[in-house]
């Protein structure tokens, strides 16, 4: 079950935002933060991906790598490939290793890591998400699996699979 909280006090120490958001709870876990998260007038749960009819968001929801990807790599040439996936992946999750083991599993291949791998198309890679359509998938992506399940397959994506499981934080 998913809820919309409204004007909930966030803290994000890797970024050091400290603010009022709107936090969208997936199962008792926070799933978004955003500005501006909102669901259809008259409801406060939101129970599909992507966000039902009159349903909005930021545009960052979907297309927050894809563009961070075509703008430092492609036009400011300031990363090399390595260095974006290392960004993008590697290092979020290790912001999150010493709150929630199960960030070690991620962010990196190998034996015992989590499955999820990306395959884009380096050249066409961008964000398509707008403030009028915020949930419009990325371009460039043209296969995503999640704990080794097809989200996304030949570039089109599929909203029916929902593999992804949320990482959970231990009390220090």
């Amino acid at each position: 079950m998913q809820t919309l909280l409204r004007g909930g006090r966030v803290i994000d120490p890797g970024t050091g935002f400290d603010g009022v958001a709107d936090v969208l709870v997936t199962d008792g876990v926070v799933s978004a933060v955003a500005a501006g998260l909102a669901a259809p007038p008259g409801c406060a749960v939101i129970t599909v991906w992507p966000l039902p009819p009159g349903g909005t968001t930021h545009p960052r929801t979907a297309g927050t790598f894809a563009k961070t990807l075509r703008v430092m790599v492609r036009e400011r040439e300031v990363w090399d490939w390595p260095e974006a996936f290392r960004r993008c992946s590697h290092l979020p999750a290790r912001v999150l290793d010493e709150v929630a083991p199960g960030a070690r599993a991620k962010g990196h291949l190998g034996v015992g890591a989590d499955a999820d791998i990306v395959v884009i198309d380096p050249a066409a890679i961008t964000d398509a998400a707008t403030y009028a359509d915020p949930t419009r998938p990325s371009v460039g992506v043209r296969h995503l699996l999640v704990a080794g399940v097809p989200v996304v397959s030949a570039g089109e994506l599929r909203t029916d699979a929902f593999p992804g499981q949320p990482l959970r934080g231990e009390p220090r």
